[in-house]
């Protein structure tokens, strides 16, 4: 399965800023997973201050954190096991 290279996901990433995105990426056992969520939410609607530490924590283990909408809960994705973003 192809994915997106670590430069490409970035700046995809970027681009949506604070808009609503689906992501598909492989997951650790190997089964892909798609999560409709937020990579910048503009409010403290998504946990307070405890739900944007725990998304710095998980960039600081090298993983992308993401705000699922539907679970209103942190996921993450290592950027080099992405194989779409819309």
């Amino acid at each position: 399965m192809n994915t997106l290279t670590k430069d490409v996901v970035a700046q995809m990433i970027e681009e949506k800023g604070t808009k609503i995105a689906t992501v598909t990426f492989i997951k650790a056992d190997g089964t892909l997973r798609t999560v409709n969520g937020l990579f910048k939410p503009s409010s403290k609607l998504v946990g307070s201050d405890r739900g944007m530490a725990q998304g710095e924590a998980m960039k600081a283990r090298g993983q992308v954190p993401v705000y699922e909408l539907a679970s209103k809960q942190w996921k993450s994705f290592y950027a080099d096991k992405v194989v779409s973003i819309k």
